[in-house]
């Protein structure tokens, strides 16, 4: 399907993903769903970086259970792809490129408090680990940072903020499922996406 595109919001352990098809002036929502970034049944892999009891914020300092997590993030993640994109085929969706919204794009190495730290460490694992993935699979792919998302989606959508806003909220009715802001996200970014295609 022409002018179609995928968005992903990455939370910690998990990520919204969105489809998108064109036009840019009027785009559909085909698919949301929430995939999987870490193992359910492993819980730590969820939060790699903290110390076994994540309530005593606490970085991990064992790197031999940090690389058993990373390593079940870059499985999972890679598996939980390869089902999106069978269902992609399976849909005739063909997206070319992909656009990712993470929490923030900071250089965890410049956060001192060490449980904040963890949360930035994990959430540039869990992006990194997803645009590698989808790079792999031969996708062009661009992250945007949450709190500048909209600012880059006005240059490349050619629309106001509100008017942005109002289409996302929108395009949730054509979808199973919840719509919350993880899915808008994802969409905006699967609209940007889209309009740089």
């Amino acid at each position: 399907m022409a002018g179609a595109a995928v968005g992903f919001r990455v939370k910690s352990g998990w990520a919204a993903a969105v489809v998108l098809s064109g036009p840019v002036s009027s785009p559909l929502a085909l698919h949301a769903r929430r995939i999987d970034l870490s193992d359910p049944a492993i819980p730590a892999t969820r939060q790699p970086y903290h110390a076994v009891d994540p309530a005593q914020g606490e970085l991990e300092d064992d790197e031999s259970r940090i690389k058993q997590r990373v390593n079940v993030v870059r499985r999972v993640t890679t598996e939980s792809l390869e089902k999106l994109l069978a269902d992609f085929r399976t849909n005739a969706w063909t997206p070319r490129r992909v656009g990712i919204v993470a929490g923030s794009l900071i250089d965890p190495a410049t956060i001192r408090q060490p449980h904040i730290r963890a949360h930035a460490m994990e959430g540039r694992l869990f992006r990194t680990v997803l645009e590698d993935v989808v790079r792999a699979r031969g996708l062009s792919c661009f992250v945007l940072g949450e709190k500048t998302a909209f600012t880059a989606a006005v240059k490349v959508i050619h629309r106001r903020k509100d008017a942005i806003r109002r289409t996302l909220g929108k395009l949730g009715r054509h979808v199973d499922g919840p719509w919350r802001t993880e899915e808008k996200m994802a969409a905006l970014a699967a609209w940007v996406a889209v309009a740089e295609t």
